[in-house]
């Protein structure tokens, strides 16, 4: 197996870690809904919730390894789980507030997926906090043009604005010193805007890194110099 497999794996496993430790566990959950991904669908049971933590069940009938996403009406994810394989069941717990989202299912865990929109009302869920600073900046192959980094201290809400000026799909994930993802720009087409809006709650070093496929080169973009480390302050 190649490096470039090996760290797709690693990091799939560490976005499956955060997909249950950055919520609350279905245990604490306001809600249960049952999510189905198939190999051209994402199926959800119900299409109206009630705000708080709502634990999508998802299960994977698809005929390859499918992740879930759960996203905004502005395309930023909220939460997201990985590498789920056929026939398993994973639980994705998240506190959403009254808005509209959508869950997406990527069969194979490529392209724009399958999505299912669905409203969340009422007075429940704890709603994100305001960012304190934007950064804008281009995605190309194989480096972000304009991104910068300094001056971020822990504590800090930052919202991250990223176009596509390439001719592939792009990401942006940012991994805090634990290891662990803390937010992403989900991949995007060639032309296309997309945001995250990240808390850093600890000091440290951290890494950003796009970890989608070269099909060029069968190499991750990482691989290929799109990725990088930052340090933020403490408060």
């Amino acid at each position: 197996m190649s490096s470039s497999h090996l760290r797709r794996i690693a990091a799939m496993l560490t976005l499956v870690v955060l997909a249950t430790a950055t919520a609350c566990s279905s245990d604490e959950a306001d809600a249960t809904v049952a999510v189905t991904g198939t190999d051209d669908g994402c199926e959800l049971a119900r299409d109206e919730l009630d705000a708080g933590a709502i634990a999508f069940e998802f299960t994977n009938e698809a005929d390859d390894v499918n992740e879930l996403y759960v996203l905004r009406a502005d395309g930023d994810v909220v939460s997201e789980v990985e590498n789920v394989t056929t026939g398993t069941t994973r639980t994705l717990t998240v506190d959403l507030v009254a808005g509209e989202y959508e869950v997406r299912c990527k069969p194979g865990q490529t392209g724009d997926g399958f999505a299912t929109p669905f409203e969340v009302s009422g007075d429940g869920g704890e709603a994100a906090p305001t960012p304190e600073r934007e950064i804008a900046f281009d995605a190309v192959e194989f480096t972000y043009p304009g991104l910068e980094l300094e001056g971020i201290t822990a504590g800090q809400t930052i919202r991250f604005e990223m176009t596509n000026e390439g001719t592939q799909q792009h990401e942006f994930e940012v991994i805090d010193p634990d290891g662990a993802a803390v937010g992403e720009v989900a991949a995007m087409d060639p032309g296309a805007e997309g945001g995250a809006t990240i808390t850093f709650d600890e000091p440290g070093e951290y890494t950003y890194q796009c970890i989608l496929v070269d099909p060029a080169t069968e190499e991750e973009h990482s691989a290929l110099g799109m990725t990088g480390t930052f340090r933020v302050g403490a408060a």
